[in-house]
C-alpha cells in the first residue's frame, strides 16, 4: 500500500512506474508525498513571501519537486530537498520582485516606515540535513576517486549536481577521461546508498535517519 511507504520509497516508486507506463499511479505516489511536505513547503513561503503570491510561489515548488521525482532520481531525504526546492522557487520570487518592484512588502515590513521591521518566522531547522551530510562525507572517503567523481556528478543536490545517468557518461568519458557507462553510473550509485543507509542506522551521525 501506497501510503505505507516512506517520502523515499514513493520518489523511488514514481520513477519506476512512470519507466513501466502506470503514469495514473506514479502521479498518485506523488500526491502522497507532496501533500505530505504540504506544511513544509507552505511554512517556508510564509515566512518569506507576501499572502496574495503564496499559493503561486508553493505551486511552482511542488511542481518542481514532482518533475524532479518523475526524472527518476534518488533522493536521500525528500524533507531535505523539498526545503531547497521551495527556498529557490522563493528566490525566483524575490528576483521577480526586484524586476518589479511595484509588488507588495515582505511579511514583517512595514509600509512607508522602513526603518520599523516585525520579527520574522522561523525558519526550518535542517539539523537533520546537516546529520545526513556528514554521514555522506564519511562513506565518500570509503570511495575510490573514480566512484566519488561519479556520485558528484550523478547524486541529487547537495551531494552532487544532480545530472542523468547518460550526462555522467558523457562528463566522465570527456572531461575526466574515464570511461563508464550508465549501468556503472547507476550501479555505484546504489551502492554508495546502500552503505550510507548503513552508516546512518549505526547511529554515527547521531542517530538521524534518512526518512
Amino acid at each position: 500500500m501506497l501510503a505505507r511507504r516512506s517520502d523515499e520509497e514513493l520518489v523511488m516508486y514514481v520513477a519506476a512506474a512512470r519507466e513501466a507506463g502506470y503514469l495514473e499511479s506514479a502521479r498518485r505516489a506523488a500526491g502522497i508525498v507532496t501533500w505530505r511536505q504540504e506544511p513544509l513547503v507552505r511554512g517556508l513561503v510564509a515566512a518569506k513571501v507576501p499572502p496574495e503570491s503564496r499559493d503561486d510561489v508553493a505551486a511552482a515548488a511542488f511542481e518542481s519537486f514532482v518533475r524532479s521525482a518523475f526524472d527518476g532520481k534518488v533522493i536521500l531525504s525528500v524533507r531535505a530537498f523539498m526545503a531547497r526546492i521551495t527556498r529557490r522557487r522563493i528566490a525566483d520570487f524575490h528576483r521577480d520582485r526586484e524586476r518589479h518592484p511595484e509588488q507588495v512588502p515582505l511579511p514583517g515590513e512595514h509600509p512607508g516606515a522602513e526603518d520599523v521591521w516585525g520579527p520574522d518566522a522561523a525558519v526550518e531547522d535542517e539539523t537533520e540535513a546537516v546529520a545526513i551530510l556528514d554521514a555522506v562525507a564519511r562513506v565518500l572517503a570509503s570511495r575510490s576517486e573514480t566512484h566519488r567523481l561519479v556520485i558528484g556528478l550523478y547524486g541529487p543536490e547537495p551531494i552532487g549536481e544532480d545530472l542523468s545517468g547518460a550526462e555522467v557518461v558523457a562528463r566522465m568519458n570527456g572531461e575526466h577521461g574515464k570511461e563508464v557507462s550508465v549501468a556503472n553510473v547507476q550501479q555505484i550509485w546504489r551502492r554508495f546508498k546502500v552503505d550510507l543507509e548503513r552508516e546512518l542506522a549505526a547511529g554515527e551521525d547521531g542517530g538521524v535517519r534518512d526518512g
